[in-house]
């Protein structure tokens, strides 16, 4: 099954809000559901507020959130995704929000398999990656490039398709809105924190981003593809 998939498919993609493609793809009402960020976008916060029976866990691979909202129904840690501190077989739902392709060479294997390890049997993992072909994309790339990285996390969940560790349930690809009021706060949300953003390589990222800029802010769709993995029984 793992030769249907695909890295990106442009036929039929639509403008989509990412809690809308989570919904319609994930079981999310009374599920216990652990999600991994490493930077803006985070989606657990979302499905916490807007499915009340669900428990979500959030870990932010980068250090917790200054702000986090107040829903009874969601927790923040902080962690790092090849060491998840969470019991065996403890989430019905893992979501990986642009993790894979943020872990490094060395521990990207070891961070699937902790995915693993952390679903029951028959559990979902939701792992969410952008595509390397944007606009957006192409203002980042000047600071760090991820394209490469990106390509790699794919492959590694093909292999895992392939192995039968985890089985292929669906693939979603779509185009998702983002709405940001100055180049500072692509900046913060969407680089590495590691990352220097100066010198002439900024000037000409903001004048990039100011050509995107309108009444409301800078509007773009990230082309982002979701691969939906299923736990064996």
């Amino acid at each position: 099954m793992s030769d249907t998939m695909q890295i990106w498919d442009p036929r039929g993609v639509r403008a989509s809000a990412h809690l809308d493609i989570a919904q319609e793809l994930l079981p999310l009402k009374e599920s216990e559901i652990l999600s991994l960020t490493s930077g803006a976008g985070e989606i657990g916060p979302a499905i916490a507020a807007a499915v009340k029976s669900s428990t979500v866990v959030v870990i932010e691979i980068n250090g917790a959130s200054e702000d986090p909202p107040p829903l009874s129904n969601l927790t923040f840690k902080s962690g790092e995704p090849d060491k998840i501190p969470a019991d065996d077989e403890s989430f019905d739902i893992v979501i990986a929000n642009g993790v894979l392709s943020r872990v490094s060479d060395d521990r990207r294997a070891s961070a699937l398999r902790e995915m693993r390890r952390v679903l029951r049997p028959g559990g979902l993992a939701y792992i969410a990656e952008p595509f390397s072909g944007s606009a957006f994309n192409e203002i980042l790339r000047g600071f760090f490039d991820e394209k490469q990285a990106r390509i790699a996390a794919f492959e590694l969940v093909k292999e895992s398709v392939t192995s039968g560790a985890m089985a292929l349930v669906s693939q979603k690809f779509f185009q998702m809105p983002v709405m940001l009021a100055d180049f500072d706060a692509m900046a913060r949300g969407y680089l590495p924190a590691d990352v220097r953003v100066a010198g002439p390589q900024k000037t000409e990222a903001v004048k990039k981003f100011d050509r995107q800029m309108g009444p409301k802010g800078a509007a773009f769709q990230i082309p982002m593809r979701i691969d939906l993995l299923r736990k064996p029984d």
